[in-house]
């Protein structure tokens, strides 16, 4: 996993398929140039990414996560195995904080455990309402690889790639999303004319889970409550 500032060993544009995305704008409006805001791409290096968010005076760390996982051997992609491959895959300082994560259609390649050991690794690196774009596929079949998603402009993706051969999709839901990512709450979703649902999630702030909880704690105990009282 590396740094760029700038898109100087990045892969060039290429043609594909666009649409506008709500979720990218409000993602890259929360981002304040004058902070240097640190992004987590868990895609390919791309130059129309490096270039927009060194634009914005984004620090942009690639992951190329799925091309990483594929080069292990099938004994270190075990379940039992995936926290500490994580661990080498994606190293983080101490004190490393994230304030975007740009996650595309990786999660439709990653089992539900390889889905919530990732996050195990990377949720306690973000802060408090950062916010994660998420493209999971509803459809049954998808590409036997991710697609490759490229930024056009502040409201516009592209995605281009081979669509043969195809695999099976895992279509999660927004319910495997909250069992896969604690620590995110879904914010919106939009599902694609593709079959592509996109969410924007944030990353809770201390004490939202606690409180998710007890609400939820209350809201069961007053549903009780009528029960009892309507008999």
């Amino acid at each position: 996993m590396s740094w760029f500032s700038r898109p100087r060993a990045a892969l060039g544009p290429a043609a594909g398929t666009g649409h506008r995305s709500q979720s990218l704008k409000r993602l890259l409006d929360s981002l304040a140039p004058e902070s240097r805001p640190a992004v987590l791409d868990l895609g390919a290096p791309l130059a129309s990414h490096l270039r927009l968010l060194s634009g914005l005076g984004c620090r942009v760390r690639i992951a190329d996560l799925h091309r990483s996982l594929c080069a292990e051997s099938l004994e270190s992609r075990q379940p039992e195995a995936m926290g500490a491959l994580f661990e080498r895959l994606l190293p983080l300082a101490p004190d490393e904080q994230f304030d975007a994560l740009l996650a595309w259609d990786v999660l439709d390649y990653l089992r539900p455990d390889q889905v919530q050991a990732l996050m195990a690794r990377l949720t306690p690196a973000f802060r408090p309402e950062a916010l994660a774009l998420v493209l999971v596929s509803t459809r049954r079949q998808i590409p036997a690889r991710p697609q490759r998603y490229r930024i056009v402009d502040r409201e516009t993706l592209a995605y281009d790639g081979p669509q043969q051969p195809v695999r099976a999709c895992p279509r999660y839901t927004q319910g495997d999303l909250a069992r896969m990512l604690p620590g995110f709450s879904v914010r919106c979703s939009l599902l694609l004319r593709n079959g592509v649902q996109e969410y924007l999630l944030a990353r809770d702030s201390p004490g939202a889970a606690a409180s998710a909880r007890e609400a939820a704690r209350l809201a069961t105990a007053g549903r009780a409550w009528f029960r009892r009282g309507s008999r």
